[in-house]
């Protein structure tokens, strides 16, 4: 029987300890990554990993172990200090320390980008499940508020970078997958590069049938990268399409999670609830080198969404388009390297509120459209004042405003005008010593903000609010990473606290209606570890060559001043955020047959702010076994794989719906049945 975890720590520590002295007694294999090799992008000046002046987690994607995985939030959810729910393959929250947990459908309060073209709207709704994991090569992850490299975005940011050709000349690959619940995921891509470019294009299909009641799920994705290498510049183009249709089964009141998960919410069945849309983006990077010193980068970028959702209470119909570039003026000295720009951002959003004949669109209730203008200039400073010491500094300032337009309303009430948000000045500073060979401390603080969203400005019935403030916060780390044994054994450890003011916090005040308030302050405080383990064949026994990871969150978020309607919360818990997080992977290849065993802890969490309500840990266990024979004789590959999810049939809630409301008598409905026991089976062929 799998026991939770304590708060002392120690099975975390027996399960950290047992790896490394194991570890300690192989040698390295020969393909192992030195920690100084990985280059990270989402800084700046693209560090090395090990001289990062901050918390910085990568994921590189494995192709064999993304085949059945439609959104990110598997991938995702391997990084300490993150944590991604998802009530359904289209209803995600993504959490950063703590940042996040209190948007209820979707995340917020951070940055994305794929490649440099932004996944977030500019008021910081961020939709990473709109793209297909098999276009990711690797996933760069930020924490804590950095606005003065990004702008708002007060979690972080997550940087997914695009798939490219490994190898000059042509590429193929298609793949198939099926799964329980006609889970089903295709595939088909090609590829191609040489001294001057490299060109990656591929198509996919997920579709499921669902686990719940009212719960098909349909998306079709294309994407388009191609960089050209010249003797001066370097272009970049990349384009990404999704074309969802998918229904919502909602949440479950305590009594059909626990005795009839299947069920869909009974409002959302009786109309079949669904959304669709369509997102395209796309962009351009143009660097030139104009001399040794001189560096300009400029990116072109725009996003165009057009979703509709029919509601049980009304039905949403918006459209969403976005223009921007970015450009940066980069100086390289010696000791010292500058960068200088700016970032603007136009949107424009419309959307109109009609009545619901049970699912049937009806009369126009409210006709709306706002414009919004964010600007960001920024600079950034490098310095290498000694060999083994790194110092980062940025600053940046937001100006934002809008302009709202009201066509119609249902009472005639006008609320045009134009509105602007105070400028925001966010600095950073980062520090990084390298004690040791292999071995690096560092040390940050910085600010980040997040702006009101449209939901949290605006009511659906017209009435905005214009007193909202965004949302701050300070950042402050401290941590070491390094690595043994010539890359063998990679640790990063990190202590965090957060310290967030003018809260904003999203109140259901009806069935259909949300609101955003400012309301006091809080601190979150975490440990995150994350260790990497690549051992060599035991010479003369089993050709075995084991890979282990561990990633650990252990966080206490609490209310320094909170009082709403009347009742004093200071002090309470936050809600919507797992006490302690563990995701432990052990892989092993044996000629050419791979294993992959994945444990995951999400530990409890309270459902209000009160802290009377609390949702207690789970643990998820996954299996799956790869074949992949060698064939470099030939230029086609084969792979099979297959495996099971949730292999000991957990009952959990995969998300959970904080404060969640009663109306008419009802029980609130707080939970999301996560997914029972399922295998899965996938084939795929590769040209090379």
């Amino acid at each position: 029987m799998i026991m939770p975890l304590q708060s002392n720590l120690t099975a975390f520590i027996i399960l950290f300890l047992a790896p490394l002295m194991v570890a300690q007694e192989s040698k390295p294999t020969g393909d192992t990554i030195s920690l100084q090799d990985v280059t990270i992008s989402v800084i700046p000046f693209q560090e090395k990993y090990g001289e990062a002046t901050g918390g910085i987690v990568v994921i590189s994607t494995r192709e064999q172990e993304l085949n059945h995985t439609i959104n990110a939030a598997e991938l995702i959810n391997q990084a300490p200090g993150v944590y991604m729910a998802s009530g359904a393959f289209n209803t995600n929250r993504l959490v950063i320390r703590g940042v996040g947990s209190r948007t209820p459908y979707h995340s917020n309060r951070i940055r994305a980008y794929l490649e440099d073209i932004p996944l977030t709207s500019g008021d910081g709704v961020t939709s990473l499940e709109d793209v297909d994991v098999l276009g990711i090569r690797s996933v760069e992850i930020l924490k804590g508020p950095s606005s003065a490299l990004y702008g708002s975005g007060l979690g972080g940011v997550v940087k997914l970078n695009a798939t490219y050709p490994r190898k000059e000349g042509f590429t193929a690959r298609v793949s198939n997958t099926i799964g329980s619940f006609l889970t089903m995921k295709n595939g088909i891509s090609a590829g191609y590069k040489n001294k001057h470019m490299a060109l990656t294009a591929g198509l996919s299909r997920s579709y499921s049938s669902g686990y719940r009641e009212n719960s098909t799920y349909t998306r079709n994705s294309a994407l388009f990268n191609a960089r050209y290498f010249g003797r001066r510049n370097t272009l970049s183009f990349t384009f990404n399409l999704a074309d969802l249709l998918a229904q919502i089964p909602s949440s479950l009141n305590e009594t059909d999670f626990l005795n009839h998960p299947r069920k869909a919410a009974g409002n959302w069945l009786a109309i079949e609830g669904y959304e669709t849309y369509l997102r395209v983006l796309g962009g351009m990077r143009l660097e030139t080198a104009v001399n040794r010193q001189l560096k300009n980068r400029l990116v072109l970028f725009s996003t165009f969404r057009d979703p509709y959702e029919s509601r049980p209470f009304n039905i949403l119909d918006d459209r969403f388009l976005n223009l921007g570039f970015r450009e940066t003026f980069q100086v390289d000295l010696t000791e010292v390297h500058l960068q200088a720009g700016l970032e603007y951002f136009h949107e424009w959003a419309d959307w109109q509120i009609y009545e619901t004949l049970e699912g049937i669109q009806g009369e126009l209730l409210a006709d709306h459209s706002e414009r919004r203008q964010y600007l960001n200039t920024f600079l950034y400073f490098h310095w290498n004042p000694l060999e083994k010491l790194v110092i980062d500094a940025g600053l940046n300032l937001n100006l934002l405003h809008y302009n709202l337009e009201s066509a119609y309303t249902a009472d005639s009430t006008d609320h045009a005008g134009r509105y602007r948000y105070q400028p925001v000045l966010s600095p950073r500073i980062g520090i990084n010593y390298r004690y040791n060979p292999g071995h690096y401390f560092y040390f940050s603080a910085g600010h980040g903000f997040s702006a009101p969203s449209l939901e949290e400005t605006l009511l659906p019935e017209g009435t905005i609010n214009t007193e909202l403030k965004p949302e701050t916060g300070w950042n402050m780390e401290v941590g070491g990473r390094g690595s043994f044994l010539q890359g063998a054994i990679r640790y990063d450890a990190t202590l965090y606290s957060v310290y967030l003011h003018n809260l904003l916090v999203t109140e259901r005040v009806a069935e259909d209606i949300f609101t955003g308030i400012n309301a006091g302050s809080a601190l979150n405080s975490g440990l995150e570890i994350l260790g990497r383990f690549s051992l060599g064949p035991i010479p003369g026994k089993i050709p075995l060559k084991p890979e282990a990871t561990l990633g650990y969150t252990l966080s206490h978020n609490r209310f320094v001043e909170f009082i709403d309607e009347g009742i004093d919360y200071s002090g309470k818990s936050l809600p919507g955020i797992p006490a302690q997080v563990l995701h432990a992977t052990l892989s092993g290849n044996m000629h050419s047959i791979k294993v992959d065993l994945q444990y995951r802890y999400t530990g409890s969490q309270w459902m209000n702010d009160l802290n009377d309500l609390k949702y207690d840990g789970y643990h998820l266990l996954n299996l799956q076994i790869g074949w992949s024979p060698d064939l470099d004789k030939v230029p086609v590959g084969i792979e099979l794989s297959g495996g099971i999810r949730n292999l000991f049939n957990a009952h959990y809630a995969s998300m959970i719906l904080i404060n969640a409301p009663s109306f008419g008598g009802n029980p609130p409905r707080a939970y999301y049945p996560g997914l029972p026991r399922r295998i899965y089976a996938g084939l795929s062929f590769r040209y090379r």
